[in-house]
């Protein structure tokens, strides 16, 4: 089983090249609006009890990497594997976390689109995928946005918890990645005892779903 989280501000949507992956069962929730990353693992985890699911690879796409760690943290029994795809362990730093205030504020003057518009050139380097990852980002609601920009604004810092990853770890990243670059996937490697790094060639935050075929490959070796 593969528990998929997806990044900000997205839905499950973002993981549909995914469903491809063949020999495993995908989970893929929508994320809701809760107001910590702690919250936020809780919520995975309910997930999996619900399907009396014992124990499950998690898979993080951005602020989904985030849920991953805050997984680990509070409930590493439930793990077999993380996916790590495009996301860093670092917090926030005090200019990010106020941009992060600023977006509130911004989606609660003129709705999800002044998020969407702002993020959307970094989220993927091919032009003629950026309407579909617009429209994905779009599906999402105001409530789930300013929530979650919460969230990722008071995450703690991850920094410490790396060497105690103990399970098999896959970290993705894509090589043109403005949001979290190379330089993070690269540090978390080397601080993850058993962890893989894999780089994609000629994509950008949502590497997933730019390049699906070199990631889904990644993933099901």
């Amino acid at each position: 089983m593969i528990l998929w989280l997806h990044g900000f501000p997205l839905t499950s949507q973002i993981f549909e090249k995914q469903r491809a992956i063949r020999g495993f069962d995908h989970l893929m929730p929508e994320l809701p609006a809760l107001e910590s990353m702690d919250d936020y693992a809780r919520f995975a985890v309910s997930q999996l009890d619900a399907r009396g699911i014992e124990k499950a690879t998690i898979a993080g796409l951005s602020m989904g990497g985030y849920i991953c760690f805050a997984v680990w943290r509070l409930f590493p029994e439930r793990v077999n594997g993380l996916i790590l795809i495009d996301t860093r362990e670092t917090a926030d730093t005090d200019e990010a976390r106020k941009g992060r205030y600023d977006s509130i504020a911004k989606v609660e003057q003129e709705g999800v689109a002044a998020v969407a518009d702002a993020m959307l050139p970094k989220m993927v380097v091919a032009e003629e995928l950026k309407p579909r990852v617009r429209e994905i980002m779009m599906t999402t609601s105001p409530e789930y946005v300013k929530a979650a920009l919460r969230a990722m604004a008071t995450r703690p810092d991850s920094s410490s918890l790396l060497p105690s990853i103990d399970v098999p770890t896959l970290i993705i990243v894509g090589e043109e990645d403005k949001i979290t670059p190379p330089s993070d996937a690269e540090r978390m490697e080397s601080a993850i005892p058993n962890a893989r790094l894999v780089k994609i060639a000629g994509a950008g935050h949502l590497s997933n779903f730019e390049k699906p075929d070199e990631v889904n490959a990644a993933i099901g070796a």
